[in-house]
């Protein structure tokens, strides 16, 4: 009778158990709809917390499959808005996850982002180790895109590692296992440059021209921008490479202006990921806050004796270095933030007084015209007077921050006000190299200075 009654309350704890890892699993579903929803609409930050929250609903669930499914898509879109590093260890879990799944889509789907990740940093080794490691368990992905993603970024890595004739092989690979239209599309862009580069400029021309008819704006900007570079031997005279040039210039500032709308702050975003980790591991927190309560009362009486033992000699000890430490801490903060506001003012000066000359209002005209960028004797010309103007600020600002050339011209023209386009322009680059050069100005700063501000002063943020 009680062997029975036993069994019949293990038979219901374990439906219990069942039920509530199925709701969980739902509802983890649920919020992975939702954030993909997110992304479509083009709200990552909202997308980022779905898919945080879908995971700790799937904590302590069987469902690996959903969850290694979640970390990957959380990874592309840390890396889409250059979150590197949290990137990294998103993937590194789906990895974890994934690794004992018979599909090895979310395997691959891992490693490839890893490549990615290694790719955006320059360094093509790495990325292609990565995206290799896919090839020794192809035969058991699932999925027919993921194997053919896995030959499209073979196909950039070996083009990067100037292997065309591998590139050309894993591009037609990838097309011939791809049946998404966009995907198409984008791996014609791929094999036209591919093309290009071995002067086969009819096929060039051929492939090219059917990728800048894709419904993705970015597939549409790469194809035009590639075919403006297409020589005179593909038979593109000036007028049709001006009008490629247009378009894609017009795209690439959508592309910027969609983006710029639903930047992800890199600050906020921890915050809220800090949280929500901190939330699913509240009931283990509390078992393990109950075990070290009971062991700390044990202790505390005699940690209290020997407290007091021990309270005035090492007070008398630690005493005068706490305060000697305190005090040079004080002199460097302090020093730091009489350099910060030396240099703000510099730039200040210099700005204020380079903007009252009739000098900047002719050349910010020439900026502002219209056209694309200044020709390359202007650049020249702007640059150097406008590096002269800012002589004592960039003095200043390379005592603490080692500047290059084109270094010392972007921060005089930021300290000017000049948007990412407009600075662009002076240069005669894309606004993505601007942003990028920002990004590594911002890592140059030293530590103790950026906790101070010296990146708001510099680079406006």
């Amino acid at each position: 009778m009680r062997r029975g009654f036993l069994f019949v309350i293990f038979v219901l704890l374990w439906i219990g158990l069942g039920s509530c890892s199925r709701y969980h699993s739902g509802r983890a579903e649920s919020l992975y709809q939702q954030a993909l929803e997110m992304e479509e609409l083009h709200i990552p930050d909202s997308a980022i917390v779905l898919y945080r929250q879908a995971l700790k609903q799937l904590n302590g669930t069987e469902n690996a499959e959903l969850e290694a499914s979640i970390y990957n898509r959380l990874g592309d879109l840390l890396l889409d808005h250059n979150i590197y590093e949290t990137a990294w260890d998103t993937y590194t879990q789906a990895l974890k996850v994934s690794q004992n799944l018979p599909d090895k889509s979310n395997l691959s789907h891992a490693y490839r982002g890893m490549g990615k990740y290694h790719y955006l940093y320059k360094d093509p080794d790495s990325a292609l180790f990565y995206f290799e490691k896919p090839l020794a368990f192809l035969d058991q992905i699932a999925d027919r895109e993921e194997r053919s993603s896995v030959y499209n970024n073979l196909s950039s890595a070996y083009k990067q590692h100037n292997d065309l004739a591998r590139a050309l092989q894993c591009n037609a690979a990838a097309l011939s296992l791809t049946r998404n239209k966009v995907k198409r599309l984008r791996n014609y862009a791929v094999r036209g440059q591919l093309f290009a580069l071995q002067m086969q400029y009819d096929s060039a021309l051929f492939y090219l021209e059917q990728a800048s008819r894709s419904d993705d704006m970015s597939v549409r900007a790469s194809a035009y921008f590639k075919l403006a570079d297409l020589p005179d031997e593909a038979g593109i005279a000036d007028s049709l490479r001006y009008r490629y040039l247009q378009e894609a210039y017009r795209l690439s500032d959508s592309i910027e202006n969609m983006a710029i709308a639903h930047q992800i702050d890199r600050q906020e975003h921890i915050r809220i990921t800090t949280d929500l980790q901190e939330q699913s591991h509240t009931r283990l927190i509390v078992a393990i806050t109950i075990c070290v309560v009971a062991l700390l009362l044990i202790s505390v009486a005699v940690f209290m004796f020997y407290r007091r033992h021990l309270k005035r000699r090492n007070e008398q000890l630690f005493a005068h270095k706490w305060e000697k430490q305190e005090a040079r801490a004080q002199e460097n903060e302090s020093r730091e933030l009489q350099m910060i506001e030396i240099i703000r003012k510099a730039g200040e000066r210099c700005s204020r007084d380079f903007k009252a000359s009739s000098t900047y209002n002719e050349w910010y005209k020439r900026i502002t015209r219209g056209k694309e960028s200044l020709s390359y004797d202007e650049q020249k010309q702007f640059q150097e007077i406008v590096v002269k103007e800012f002589d004592p600020y960039l003095q200043q600002l390379s005592s603490v921050v080692p500047l290059t050339g084109n270094d010392a011209f972007l921060c005089a023209l930021i300290q000017l006000g000049f948007s990412t386009r407009e600075c662009a322009a002076c240069r005669g680059i894309s606004n993505e190299t601007i942003r990028s050069q920002r990004t590594r100005l911002r890592k140059k700063i030293p530590q103790n200075f950026s906790k101070q501000g010296l990146g708001t002063v510099i680079l406006g943020e």
